[in-house]
C-alpha cells in the first residue's frame, strides 16, 4: 500500500509542474493563439520540482514506486500536451 501512496504523492507534485509547464509556454501560446504569459516564468524550476519526486523516491529505495512513477510520468507527460487550451 505505501509503494501506491509514494507514487500517487510524487505524480501530483510532478503534474502540477508538467501543468506549469505546459500553461506558460510561449510556443504552445501562440501557437494557440493565446495572450502572452504575463507573470516571470520559472521553467528550470518547474522542471526541477518536476523531476525531484522521482529522485526522492530512489533515494528512498523505494524502487517499486520509482518504477509506476516513472510509467506513470512519461504518459501523464503525452496526456497533458495532448488536448487544445480552452
Amino acid at each position: 500500500m505505501t509503494n501506491i501512496v509514494f507514487t500517487v504523492l510524487a505524480l501530483v507534485v510532478s503534474l502540477a509542474a508538467m501543468c506549469y509547464l505546459r500553461n506558460s509556454d510561449p510556443k504552445r501560446r501562440r501557437a494557440h493563439r493565446l495572450p502572452a504569459w504575463q507573470q516571470k516564468r520559472h521553467p528550470s524550476v518547474a522542471w526541477l520540482l518536476s523531476i525531484t519526486p522521482g529522485l526522492v523516491l530512489l533515494g528512498l529505495e523505494v524502487y517499486p514506486a520509482f518504477i509506476m512513477w516513472f510509467a506513470a510520468y512519461s504518459l501523464a507527460g503525452w496526456l497533458i500536451a495532448l488536448p487544445k487550451p480552452k
